[in-house]
């Protein structure tokens, strides 16, 4: 008498029902956008929204078999991530160029704008600018690089600088490695005049000096 085998049922992987929901969830949100059944699909929502997907599926399935390569897309949805939060907050429409070296020197307070640079060296020169008393704000970012800005003597400072990888120093100040940042105010010759000094990189260093 031959023997019976029993066929067990092959157990789905939860690898591959994490990565269909992945792509069901961004094919259906896709197919909304062009159908117009919506105006703008805010894709950077989608990347947290992955990343916590993956992450439950690893809890649930955590006494389960590894998955190595459902780690990987997480980490790499996760440094995505990163770089949309980072380059969401920077403006590089602004001035000449996206790529440096990009040199401003405004004669004025009137010629003051938010200066931005994708990649390379952006330098801002602030010597020549007469601020006025009260508070005068000035944003400057970069992705990758390095941001230089000259500031007068008289002027307050209000500095609020920061870095997710780099080096920052700023006026006797220095602080790197990863994520640093310089929130300080430091006195002019003119308590009254305040510079308002908002600069950040995602990658690079950033230099404040008189």
């Amino acid at each position: 008498m031959t023997p019976t085998t029993e066929t067990r049922p092959r157990r789905t992987s939860s690898a591959r029902i994490i990565l269909g929901a992945l792509i069901l969830l961004i094919g259906v949100a896709w197919m909304l956008e062009i159908a117009g059944a919506v105006d703008e699909i805010p894709w950077s929502y989608l990347l947290p929204a992955s990343v916590i997907v993956i992450g439950v599926g690893l809890i649930a399935d955590s006494h389960g078999p590894t998955h190595g390569g459902l780690v990987f897309l997480g980490i790499i949805l996760t440094l995505f991530m990163l770089i949309d939060v980072s380059v969401s907050t920077f403006d590089f429409t602004t001035g000449d160029t996206v790529i440096g070296p990009s040199t401003h020197r405004p004669a004025g307070v009137e010629d003051l704008e938010d200066y931005g640079i994708f990649a390379g060296e952006l330098t801002i020169d602030l010597t020549g600018v007469v601020f006025p008393v009260g508070e005068t704000e000035v944003n400057a970012n970069a992705f990758a690089g390095s941001v230089k800005i000259f500031v007068p003597e008289e002027v307050t400072v209000e500095l609020k600088a920061g870095t997710f990888a780099g080096e920052i120093r700023a006026l006797g100040k220095r602080s790197e490695g990863l994520g640093p940042r310089i929130d300080e105010t430091f006195p002019g010759g003119d308590a009254g005049r305040i510079l308002v000094l908002d600069v950040s990189t995602f990658a690079g260093e950033i230099e404040v000096t008189r």
